[in-house]
């Protein structure tokens, strides 16, 4: 057994990471004394820590280290989500860096027109409601997909569902597939859409929101209050208002 001090210098980590990583449940020691509160850990601790360093190394959070220790999240997973993020980020920074100074660069009104969201068969999650998680839920299905045999039919996109709503606002995560049947499977279909291929980027796709809204606004379109954002491979975003008739 290691005092804090003596693992801390064993496993070249300070003692402030080794508090943070107890803290979030990724490394508690092995045991803490009642009489004096020293914290004790095991020579077996010492590979996980290194684990914990490397994720860190390559940007995961402690969530998904968490995760992945937990055994709730696969590491190939997480980390295939990281590279999708990471990818899209360059792309962003790249996009962000070829733009004018002004920023004068604006989507026509007349890009924005009435187009229904195709009909088509997916698998789904639906576990968060939060964007900083999309990566994740993106990995998970074309995880499984990968590990089934699913064929994938399009790319994934999100369904936000009863916006005008604080409690039952819901976010699910869908990709496409071609073979695949069951309950498990989510039949998607709106004939009434206002849509825009919104060429600006993930980072600022709340502007096609914005237009769409405008327009609708505009030509007197009452919304569903159901958004569909498909995240296309040329970086652009096809997003959907459905309307109601």
């Amino acid at each position: 057994m290691y005092t804090r001090g003596q693992f801390a210098v064993m496993g070249s980590v300070g003692i402030k990471a080794l508090r943070l990583y107890h803290e979030n449940g990724l490394l508690v020691p092995a045991f803490i004394n009642e009489e004096n509160g020293y914290h004790y850990y095991d020579e077996k601790q010492l590979a996980v820590l290194e684990k914990i360093k490397n994720y860190r190394k390559i940007g995961l959070s402690l969530f998904e280290i968490k995760q992945i220790l937990d055994g709730r999240a696969g590491e190939k997973e997480i980390i295939d989500s990281k590279i999708t993020e990471t990818d899209r980020l360059l792309n962003e920074m790249k996009a962000y860096k070829n733009e004018a100074a002004s920023d004068d660069a604006e989507i026509s009104g007349e890009e924005i027109g009435c187009k229904p969201f195709s009909k088509c068969r997916c698998i789904f999650i639906c576990e968060n409601t939060e964007r900083e998680n999309l990566g994740m839920s993106v990995g998970k299905l074309y995880e499984r997909a990968a590990r089934e045999g699913i064929a994938v039919a399009g790319d994934h996109f999100v369904i936000f569902d009863r916006l005008d709503t604080d409690d039952n606002f819901s976010m699910t995560t869908c990709l496409p597939v071609t073979d695949h049947t069951g309950e498990d499977v989510l039949e998607v279909y709106e004939e009434n859409c206002i849509h825009i291929n919104f060429k600006g980027g993930f980072s600022k796709v709340g502007k096609a929101h914005q237009m769409l809204r405008c327009y609708a606004e505009k030509n007197g379109i009452k919304l569903a209050e159901r958004v569909y954002e498909v995240y296309n491979k040329d970086m652009s975003v096809d997003v959907y208002y459905a309307a109601i008739k």
